[in-house]
């Protein structure tokens, strides 16, 4: 009978009585650390629009040199020469110079590294959140940094004789 009340007595795991220093301060990194690592992924939240904004800098190049170029029909400048661009969508440019044909370009942008960053750095769970918001504010994008482009010079038609 004393042999049945051994293996069947319930015994408590943890008693609230013994607890070191060494498990409390473990307790407490522990907590700590967790709160580190729900504070890293709530700050990389939508980093690529907190790194590197929503708008870029864009240097033209062009050949010939001092071409006009317009902007989405805003800026105007003459190559080379840099304009900043808003991340949000792709944009135009328009090359022209005296003797040569004009030419539009469209400068598209492309997703930028930062998103590996949302991914990895919002521990997968919220990733989908952060890459939204990095795509609606435009830190999602990038675009290249320099544009080279080359008019072509008109052609002369010369009148044919019969």
């Amino acid at each position: 009978m004393e042999k049945c009340r051994q293996l069947f007595t319930i015994r408590p795991r943890w008693t609230i009585f013994h607890t070191s220093e060494q498990e409390v301060g473990m307790t407490r990194t522990r907590l700590w650390l967790g709160a580190l690592v729900i504070g890293w992924a709530w700050a990389l939240t939508g980093c690529g629009t907190w790194m590197h904004g929503d708008h870029q800098s864009v240097t033209l190049f062009t050949t010939p040199a001092d071409t006009k170029v317009v902007v989405d029909d805003l800026v105007h400048m003459l190559a080379p020469g840099t304009v900043n661009l808003s991340r949000k969508a792709d944009h135009s440019a328009t090359f022209a110079k005296d003797g040569y044909d004009s030419a539009t370009y469209t400068i598209k942008r492309t997703w930028s590294w930062w998103v590996v960053a949302d991914v990895l750095g919002c521990a997968i769970i919220f990733s989908p959140f952060c890459i939204m918001h990095d795509i609606d504010e435009g830190g999602y994008y990038t675009f290249d940094e320099k544009i080279y482009f080359t008019l072509d010079r008109k052609t002369v038609e010369t009148p044919s004789t019969k």
